[in-house]
């Protein structure tokens, strides 16, 4: 096999594998709370943290090529790169791209090579335009950092909303994978962990949709038990437990992750309840917005 083709291979496999992370190992906050404060591993179809969707994708990878990614870092976030010397390739499920984005030296201007690539959910303005999110990632040559900004439609407010952003640099990465438990413990409690969701991209509709348990209303705030649930639609609207939209978002959670309603409940119930034992004394939820994108 030539180094064109083996190039190609590699491409062809990191696609299929990033679609096959994003519709059948969801983003779940919850998964890791079990695995280590509880008693068991989730089920893979019920998903993984984001360090662990992105260790799926680059174990997938080697399975097939024998290929190894680096695991990068950003607090607790992790992407897995794969670096030449004239191009770098990213995949990075929990920003939800459709593709990997692939920054080639080729293609710097001043000194940065930036892609972006379309992104979940697949949104529409009112005019029934679509509007979907977009995952920019931007190679900085004069340090070899990478950032990745994750940019989404919000249609109350009629324009695109940075939503996430992080800065991936060479020098920052896991030794281990998946690392040690005494380095993901308290990670888990840390003051942004303020829910504990389920996020899944549906495979057969590709529609989004979360089921999402805010710790701050689960640990005795304005709501307990699973009243404190909400659910979030494709387009972000914020539903309420007990309504008809929190059912229908719910169910199509469920039936993503091949499970009942109840049993994805109780996953993030008890999730909420080993939290709630582990966290240091004093520990401040920050309130979740309940309000609609």
């Amino acid at each position: 096999m030539t180094t064109q083709q083996a190039t190609a291979q590699l491409s062809d496999v990191q696609d299929r594998v990033l679609d096959d992370v994003l519709v059948g190992m969801p983003y779940n906050s919850a998964s890791q709370f079990h695995e280590y404060y509880g008693t068991r591993a989730a089920p893979e179809r019920f998903g993984a943290s984001c360090a662990w969707q992105s260790f799926a994708a680059g174990h997938a990878v080697a399975e097939r090529t024998g290929v190894k990614a680096d695991y990068l870092i950003d607090g607790r976030h992790v992407a897995a790169v794969y670096r030449e010397p004239e191009c770098v390739t990213l995949l990075d499920p929990y920003l939800l791209h459709q593709r990997p984005p692939r920054l080639e030296r080729a293609a710097a201007v001043d000194g940065e090579v930036r892609v972006t690539v379309d992104a979940y959910p697949l949104r529409v303005r009112a005019d029934g335009s679509p509007a979907p999110a977009r995952m920019r990632a931007t190679w900085l040559l004069g340090d070899d950092s990478i950032r990745l900004d994750y940019v989404r439609y919000s249609p109350r407010r009629g324009h695109n909303v940075l939503s996430r952003s992080f800065t991936l640099r060479p020098d920052v990465r896991l030794a281990a994978v998946p690392p040690p438990a005494e380095w993901v413990r308290p990670l888990l409690v840390h003051p942004e962990q303020h829910s504990v969701a389920v996020r899944v991209v549906h495979p057969g509709t590709r529609r989004m949709a979360e089921l999402i348990l805010p710790l701050a209303r689960a640990h005795g705030g304005a709501a307990a038990g699973a009243s404190a649930l909400v659910t979030k639609d494709n387009q972000g609207v914020v539903s309420a437990y007990g309504s008809a939209a929190f059912q229908r978002d719910a169910e199509l959670v469920a039936d993503a992750v091949q499970a009942t309603e109840a049993d994805v409940t109780a996953f993030l119930l008890e999730a909420a309840a080993i939290h709630r034992a582990v966290a240091p004394a004093g520990l401040e939820l920050a309130v979740y917005s309940l309000e609609d994108e």
